[in-house]
């Protein structure tokens, strides 16, 4: 089992072709046997002697400077597997009881397997060139469920722009891609490799962080994640809470110590993370569609990942990926409950007092909104704790204390939905809900083990130091980062959660009780200039994938040119040498001793060696001499 766990991302092919022909009957009903596989074969993997699985191919992809294709498993991947495995069974069981009255939902759930095959191939890659497959498939999938109500127009506009704003990730990565030397780009070894590509680490490190923001949502990117709210609610859990948008955290992690060779990058990524994880939070307190309000708070959550990397803590983001996987998937799927019963209506303002009424709704939003806000012995204080301390640790108070105060958002924004929702005057989408409830027993069951994890994923690291071990050597440990873990809340983390539980109860609770159910939405010259400045290049590319056939020709020739003007170019220095790997074989000389006797055995004209040109083309020695040519009307 464990020498299968690298080709994980087959598992769901079949599955996936059987929902193309319609089979079986019922939609959806064998699919969720493929992130199960997954799931077990991590868990295989993680339980056993944890030895590094590699699978590598040479000569894949030729025009790539590194055309292996390349797949690894190690503790940090076998880790990833287990959560997309386990968060996708519980969203395939959950999207058989919310799409069984779609007339599409074997295409729904084809995607969904394409989907999770496309991100356990972006885990388990093992080099530059395998993870930009698996990167760009992930991004097509996304599209694919956000506009799968396309026939709304909203869902398809989605798409589009979720669409236009990864491709600028995908770029980012492509050139960092065709950037590194020849035979390089695996990403085990990118801190040694890098150095000596063109443009060097800092080029190569700027590129993946790019990449990753994009992915994660993060800086000027960040505004297509709430966009993407448009499709459906099972997509919001599975793609927007717990696994695409962990990629570009997941990456990071992957390449924190090239990171950790470019101060300038750590920089960045702070700074992005931070602005994102306080801007964000502040977003979601206006939103009056309630799941967008649930996407900028996973958009704000991703930005305390980017800032634990960002300090040097890539243990203490990972840590947060993980925990913040299952309550937040908790949060969307318990938000879908309450879509379904209220006949598909998202408008917080029409909602209220469903807490008589969805019981098992309002429970699991309630655990997943103190996860959120950081609630001792839960999962999410564990990890926002070490996040906090190890940017302490760094000699960056600044960054804890600018965190402290979006602890205090993170309490407003989640307490402004749970007593908007749950509590208050009972709206006119409430008494909807109240007439269908006896049919929504169904969308529970799946929620159960995501709020078993919400609960106990924290003690994997507090007191057993468990993820640490299974993530073994791949990431720089907890101890060693200033992140340490202890079941015992620490005076910042519990400065944090005294912060994050008075906004939930008196901010939120405030902005709850307010007419518009939140802050007025900001208007003016100002705002629209703002967002309209941080929406133009995304947008730009979105409306090329939209239908303007031309331009995205005419960019795709460029980019082709591009990338092989830069595989033409001279190879870089001699790179250092792996540990196992042969040396390279010496060439033999060739003297005057050795061309003569060749001569004399009749050979008539040696070739000649002929230098060649920067990119590689031959380059003649000096001009042989012309023969004049004859003026015009001269005699032969």
């Amino acid at each position: 089992m464990t020498t299968l766990l690298p080709w994980c991302f087959l598992f769901p092919l079949p599955f996936l072709v059987l929902n193309v022909f319609g089979f079986p009957k019922k939609p959806g009903a064998a699919s969720f046997v493929g992130p199960l596989a997954i799931l077990a074969a991590a868990l295989v993997w993680l339980l056993g002697d944890r030895q590094t699985v590699s699978v590598v191919h040479e000569g894949w992809i030729p025009f790539l400077p590194d055309s292996a294709f390349r797949l690894s498993v190690d503790g940090l991947a076998a880790v990833m597997l287990a959560v997309v495995g386990g968060v996708a069974s519980c969203v395939f069981v959950y999207a058989i009881a919310y799409m069984k009255e779609d007339e599409r939902a074997h295409r729904f759930f084809a995607f969904l397997d394409f989907f999770v095959a496309a991100m356990c191939l972006l885990v388990v890659a093992g080099n530059l060139t395998v993870l930009l497959a698996g990167w760009t498939a992930v991004g097509i999938a996304s599209f694919l469920l956000i506009s799968f109500w396309w026939q709304r127009g909203e869902p398809l506009q989605a798409g589009f722009l979720a669409l236009g704003a990864n491709a600028i990730g995908d770029a980012a990565l492509l050139v960092a891609a065709v950037a590194m030397p020849v035979g390089a780009g695996a990403l085990d070894s990118l801190a040694t490799t890098a150095p000596h590509a063109t443009g060097g680490a800092t080029l190569i490190a700027l590129c993946l962080v790019i990449a990753a923001c994009a992915k994660s949502a993060q800086g000027p990117l960040w505004f297509w994640l709430p966009a993407a709210m448009a499709g459906p609610t099972p997509v919001s859990a599975l793609i927007h809470a717990a696994t695409m948008v962990a990629a570009g955290v997941y990456l990071l992690v992957r390449v924190s110590p090239l990171l950790a060779l470019t101060p300038e990058i750590m920089t960045v990524v702070v700074v992005t993370g931070l602005s994102t994880a306080l801007l964000g939070g502040l977003a979601s307190l206006w939103q009056t569609n309630f799941k967008r309000g649930i996407a900028y708070s996973t958009a704000s959550q991703l930005g305390w990942m980017f800032v634990a990397v960002g300090v040097g803590a890539p243990f203490a983001a990972f840590f947060h990926l993980v925990t913040h996987a299952a309550f937040k998937a908790m949060l969307f799927l318990s938000a879908g409950t309450i879509i379904h019963a209220a006949h598909h209506e998202e408008d917080i303002r029409k909602m209220g007092g469903l807490r008589k009424h969805l019981k098992g709704a309002h429970a699991f939003f309630l655990i997943g909104s103190l996860c959120l806000i950081g609630t001792p012995f839960l999962s999410g204080s564990f990890s926002k704790d070490a996040i906090l301390e190890a940017a302490q640790h760094h000699g960056a108070p600044w960054v804890s204390w600018a965190l402290m105060v979006g602890a205090l958002v993170t309490g407003a924004y989640a307490g402004r939905l749970y007593f908007g929702l749950f509590h208050g005057v009972e709206g006119s989408a409430s008494k909807h809900a109240h007439e269908h409830a006896g049919h929504l027993g169904g969308f529970d069951l799946p929620l159960i083990p995501l709020a078993v994890g919400a609960v106990v994923l924290g003690y994997f690291e507090a007191g057993t130091h468990l993820l640490s071990t299974l993530v073994g050597k791949s990431v720089l440990h907890a101890a060693e980062a200033g992140a340490e873990v202890h079941i015992m809340p620490t005076a910042l983390g519990l400065g944090a959660f005294a912060l994050g539980a008075a906004g939930f109860v008196v901010v939120g609770r405030w902005l709850a009780q307010r007419p518009e159910k939140g802050l007025p939405v900001p208007g003016g010259l100002l705002a629209g200039t703002l967002v309209s400045e941080l929406k133009v290049l995304p947008q730009g590319v979105a409306a090329i994938h939209s239908g303007r056939v031309g331009r995205y020709l005419l960019i795709t020739m460029l980019g082709v040119a591009v990338v092989g003007g830069l595989t033409l170019r001279t190879p870089s220095a001699a790179l250092p040498q792996r540990a196992g790997e042969a040396p390279p074989r010496p060439k033999k000389e060739r003297g005057a001793k050795d061309i003569a006797p060749r001569i004399r055995e009749g050979v008539k004209k040696q070739p000649r060696i002929r230098p060649t040109s920067p990119f590689g083309a031959p380059v003649d020695g000096p001009p042989r001499p012309q023969k004049p040519r004859p003026e015009p009307g001269a005699q032969p």
